[in-house]
């Protein structure tokens, strides 16, 4: 990619959603997040997402995707999302950007497309819209010391992320909570929040029924540890007891 600086002109992009494992945009999109995310913990492999992709989304739960942002035909960023029918939620894995190809309103116009895809798969289920969105996120308090300096020079400071999550109007879940193991060669992590952004018309002010939050993690996280999900399920539904809602709160 040309490099860029503060003065170039914003890229002209084509969104594209890929739809087969053998793709050759899906191999760059993996090595964009392994260069990206400093924790290969919480990445998940070029090997998975092309499983992800060739299984049947009503034998699993959810639609999944990989949206990609190309400027002048090289890959610049993308997405990895899930539509969850049970839901009407998404649950989005990651959207990143390749270094040189931010400051320029591009994740904002990534966001707005992945939204716009969430609410064409909610259109057959019956729903105008998708209810709205999670995503993990890292926390600048609990993420080792040496990942936060590691992502700051592949990626971007932590309580920077937050703010722009922030801005785009994504709540903090008030749950503890720990991802499983993304593979059989990878260790949970502890060191996530779970966010969630509501459409407008889809929540009273401040909170989020557990049943969404619930309905939402079991596909996926059936997809990443199919042996360990129940238990890591059961887990989580422990941390929130017997409430029907749970708060959100600011990031």
């Amino acid at each position: 990619m040309r490099p860029r600086g503060n003065g170039d002109a914003c890229p002209i992009l084509n969104f594209a959603s890929i739809t087969r494992p053998d793709d050759a945009r899906l191999a760059a999109f993996a090595a964009l997040l392994m260069r990206t995310f400093s924790d290969p913990n919480s990445v998940l492999g070029l090997d998975r997402m092309q499983q992800f992709l060739a299984e049947d989304p009503a034998a699993t739960g959810r639609n999944f995707n990989v949206l990609v942002a190309e400027d002048s035909g090289q890959l610049i960023g993308g997405s990895v999302f899930s539509y969850v029918p049970a839901s009407n939620c998404g649950f989005s894995e990651y959207l990143v950007l390749d270094r040189a190809a931010r400051g320029h309103g591009l994740g904002r116009k990534l966001f707005d497309q992945r939204s716009a895809l969430l609410d064409r798969y909610a259109n057959p289920h019956g729903h105008v819209r998708c209810r709205g969105l999670f995503i993990e996120v890292d926390s600048p308090e609990r993420t080792p010391p040496e990942m936060l300096a590691a992502e700051q020079e592949s990626s971007i400071d932590a309580l920077e992320r937050l703010r722009i999550f922030g801005h785009l109007g994504f709540k903090r879940v008030d749950v503890a909570y720990v991802q499983p193991p993304l593979d059989a060669d990878k260790q949970s992590v502890d060191y996530l929040d779970l966010l969630f952004v509501p459409s407008a018309w889809s929540l009273p002010m401040g909170v989020i029924p557990v049943e969404w939050i619930l309905k939402t993690l079991e596909p996926i996280w059936t997809a990443w540890t199919p042996a360990l999900a129940p238990q890591y399920l059961s887990e989580f539904h422990k941390r929130i007891g017997s409430a029907r809602l749970v708060s959100l709160l600011p990031v």
